[in-house]
């Protein structure tokens, strides 16, 4: 069984357990006995589901993940052993649970469940919802509706004859149904009256086992091994739907349509869900019958099929398509040229007659078929072009061009009848045909020397000729003679990520382009000379092919036909009704780094540890359409307040994020479609040392250094302005002592002066006491007369003159001041001539010197010598004059 949330997710009875998806993720939940789940019900916020031997429901914990709740304590005396669930409904509020041996209601509300009486014993094959009612049916017994939590007869086993129901449905307001035998019945007037009486020959008789009545009316039948059929409410074959379209399974055991009334199959092996409402339908060759579809068109309802194995062809009304004989090979164009069908191929060009392919021209490679004028036709080869006239009914070849040998895959024909031909090497070619159509009279070649011509076209827009690359559309300006990039159409083009250069005009002069996110067609705006752009979103991976070879095809009014390389996708270029969708964050994961995640409460606002800072999110969008991809951006408000960048990836991943607080917010975007904005906030806590006691310990510990480092700056400051002190004194003294040095080298400089005066005036003083003496000794040898005696008187006097004495004894002092001070102190009992005798005796004087400054003899100078040694108590070692000196 299937079943479908509130929020979105779907729900399936599995072999494993309960199998939930949300549209990105599967996610498995085994029942706690470990047996295959064989129904469940999504019901506002719970999950039935029924098993062997249990049944129960799920609910949704805080970390967005599914818990189970048995209710078996309720029902063991109840139900008998090896009992299974098989079918869960909902009626009023209540819960239904269906097994072979009986029906059980649960209330949620009261949380009590209940077993419905079943006096006869039979089992109960089946069980139906129809028109808010529940419906059941008895084996043997017949058809039964529950009325008031009692059984009421709707149809008895002698009409039904032992038929097995197969599903209810309203026809005619009547109540009707299908059998296990694939006969159509309605309960009309206590008659059962037979309807849709061919359709199980239509449908081959399949073996219906699954249906569900859609809620337009039409009915939904699953067969074994044949799929399933789409019916309309005049019993009408809609649609198949098998394992060569859709289906991965062609056994369908059950069937659901969901909110969007998509309908899923629940098959013998796989899932497979159909958009009954889409836009896009498909055709998928599954076995490789047709091939990749390079080229289509469509013409009364039949389809053409250009491939890489041949032409096919499928007629109005029927499913299978047919090769059309010789046109095995590749196939590259389908022209309609005045009502001519014209088929590109790997071997020539043919004309195609309804299933007949005629080979009109015998040539390596036909790209494509123009009109050049009046029943001529050119036509692109591999190597150059060549051109086909029709002549009486019958279609010429020409012969190749001559002196052109370039592949000429896209050609346009201008209004002064030149033809243009794009080729992916050489850029875009201008020729002038003569008229024999086998020459050209002129040619003139324009390059694109920055652009890569792989995948380029040629094409002609509203009477305009362009030239397109994967990067850039150019204009060409007749009165210019060159291409251009400004021009309106690559201004639509802007912020377009395009997957190739090919760009298609159809017959309703809309301009078709092919993109990473879809397709998308430029017409000219109504009221100015701009072009609207118009989006059609399909996922690349659904219309892959080669590269350069991207084709679609107008089939009528807006439906259009692209070809790809299984098969083909037919779609509708009107937009779908718009549909809000609503993104839901599913789970999210906090780690360590390299360690076990751990779940994260959904409806929190945790603080995470400062090493839990890796974070996971998981989101998703309910989005079940198959040829559109959900895109989905995000950002991380504390961390970036940038959204990132569209992806298809539905998680988001956070590593070492650093602390403080964050509110995740994501969006998703399904075509041009963005959904409302699912957020998330938390905090990541400091790490401890950035915690606020850390943070104060760090403050005083700053503070505690700031006054060390304070006070050893001003010890350091202290010791050095004591040091420089010191030096300062040191420089002082050194200044000083310099002074004293130059005080002393002046005063022993004054005191050589002085000494040097006195001794000359010693010297003076001898000299002249030394003259006068010898005078006095020559007037001593002459005759004595009362005039020699007073000269010799006069002599003796100047000779002892005490201001002689005074003289020297003045210029002693000024020489050496405290000598007599000194020679006193030591030595008190010297007399004034002692001190004399000392005085010359301190100037080294010898005892000649001395004799004539005392007027006495040498002898009597050594006398006096003699004397002084005695007063100063000398002993025979010491030398009188060193002693004194030294004094």
């Amino acid at each position: 069984m299937i079943s479908q949330g509130g929020n979105g997710n779907f729900y399936f009875a599995n072999s494993m357990g309960l199998l939930e998806y949300n549209g990105e993720k599967w996610s498995l939940y085994p029942i706690p006995n470990k047996t295959i789940v064989r129904s469940v019900k999504a019901y506002q916020n719970q999950i039935y589901t029924g098993a062997y031997m249990e049944m129960g429901y799920w609910t949704r914990n805080e970390f967005g993940k599914l818990v189970y709740t048995s209710l078996l304590p309720d029902l063991r005396d109840k139900i008998n052993d090896g009992e299974q669930f098989w079918q869960i409904d909902e009626l009023n509020g209540m819960i239904v649970f269906r097994s072979f041996d009986g029906i059980y209601f649960y209330s949620p509300k009261l949380d009590k469940l209940t077993k419905m009486e079943n006096p006869s014993g039979e089992p109960i094959s089946h069980m139906y919802k129809f028109r808010g009612n529940l419906y059941y049916q008895l084996v043997n017994k017949g058809l039964f509706k529950i009325n008031s939590g009692k059984s009421e007869l709707v149809i008895p086993n002698s009409k039904l004859g032992g038929m097995a129901i197969i599903g209810l449905f309203e026809k005619d307001g009547h109540l009707s149904f299908i059998s296990g035998k694939d006969q159509f019945f309605k309960w009309a007037d206590n008659e059962l009256i037979s309807i849709y009486d061919d359709l199980p020959e239509k449908m081959n008789h399949p073996g219906i086992i699954s249906m569900a009545s859609l809620r337009n009316g039409d009915l939904i039948i699953g067969t074994v091994g044949k799929g399933i059929f789409q019916i309309d409410r005049n019993g009408n074959i809609i649609n198949v739907f098998n394992q060569e379209n859709v289906l991965l399974n062609n056994t369908v055991l059950n069937i659901f349509e969901d909110k969007d009334s998509n309908v899923w199959a629940g098959l013998d092996y796989g899932i497979s869900m159909i958009n009954l409402n889409s836009r896009f339908s498909s055709f998928q060759d599954t076995r490789g019958s047709i091939g990749s579809v390079y080229t289509s068109f469509e013409q009364e309802g039949n389809l053409y099929l250009g491939t890489n194995q041949g032409l096919y062809f499928r007629k109005k009304g029927e499913t299978n398509f047919n090769l059309i004989e010789g046109t095995n090979g590749q196939v590259w164009s389908l022209d309609e040229v005045d009502g001519k069908l014209f088929c590109g191929h790997d071997t020539g060009t043919f004309l195609i007659k309804d299933t007949k392919a005629i080979k009109v021209c015998d040539r390596l490679g036909t790209w494509v078929v123009k009109k050049f004028y009046d029943s001529t036709y050119v036509q692109g080869h591999y190597n150059g072009i060549s051109f086909l006239q029709e002549k009486n009914g019958q279609i010429i070849a020409l012969p190749m061009l001559e002196g052109f040998p370039h592949s000429s895959k896209f050609i346009e024909i201008d209004d002064s009848g030149d033809v243009w031909i794009s080729n992916e090497h050489k850029g875009v070619f201008r020729m002038r045909i003569n008229d024999s159509l086998t020459k050209y009279d002129e040619i003139k070649n324009y390059s694109f020397p920055n652009e890569s011509g792989i995948t380029s076209s040629i094409f002609k827009f509203n009477d305009t000729l362009y030239y397109s690359s994967k990067e850039r559309v150019y204009k060409y300006n007749p009165e210019s003679d060159e291409f251009s990039v400004n021009n309106n159409i690559n201004k639509s083009l802007a912020g377009i990520k395009r997957v190739s250069g090919r760009m298609i005009v159809d017959d309703a002069n809309h301009l078709w382009g092919f993109a990473e996110d879809g397709i998308f067609y430029i017409y000219p705006a109504p009221l100015t000379a701009n072009y609207e752009l118009e989006f059609v979103y399909i996922d690349l991976a659904n219309r892959n092919i080669t590269v350069g070879y991207e084709n679609i095809e107008h089939i009528n009014d807006n439906d259009y036909l692209i070809g790809v390389a299984n098969g083909y996708l037919k779609f509708n270029k009107e937009e779908d009704l718009e549909k809000d969708y609503t993104i839901s964050i599913d789970k999210i994961n906090a780690s360590i780094l390299d360690s076990v995640s751990e779940p994260v409460r959904l409806g929190s606002t945790p603080n995470f540890s400062a090493r839990k800072n890796n974070i996971v999110f998981q989101y998703s969008v309910p989005v079940y359409n198959k040829f559109q991809e959900v895109s989905y951006s995000y950002r991380l408000i504390g961390l970036s307040s940038n959204w990132s960048g569209w992806e298809h990836q539905s998680s988001a991943i956070f590593k070492n994020l650093p602390f403080g607080h964050y509110r995740f917010e994501v969006k998703a975007k399904v075509g041009n479609k963005i959904s409302n904005i699912s957020g998330f906030e938390f905090d990541i806590a400091r790490p401890y040392y950035l915690s606020n006691l850390a943070i104060l310990t760090y403050v005083i510990i700053l503070i505690l250094l700031f006054l060390a480092t304070h006070l050893m700056y001003k010890r350091q400051h202290a010791k050095l302005i004591a040091e420089n002190e010191r030096k300062i004194k040191l420089k002082h003294l050194e200044i000083e002592k310099e002074i004293i040095k130059l005080k002393n080298e002046k005063l022993e400089q004054d005191m050589a002066n002085k000494n040097k005066e006195l001794a000359v005036s010693t010297m003076s003083l001898i000299k002249k006491n030394e003259f006068l003496t010898s005078i006095k000794n020559q007037l001593k040898n002459k005759e004595e007369t009362q005039e020699i005696k007073s000269v010799i008187k006069n002599i003796d006097k100047d000779i002892n003159e005490e201001d002689n004495w005074k003289f020297f004894k003045k210029a002693f002092s000024n020489a050496d001041k405290d000598f007599f001070k000194k020679m006193k102190e030591k030595h008190p009992e010297l007399t004034s001539n002692d001190l004399k005798l000392c005085a010359y005796l301190r100037l080294n004087l010898s005892s000649k010197e001395i004799a004539p400054l005392l007027n006495i003899s040498v002898k009597s100078v050594e006398i006096k010598r003699y004397r002084l040694r005695k007063k100063m108590d000398l002993d025979r070692n010491t030398n009188l004059t060193d002693y004194i000196i030294n004094v």
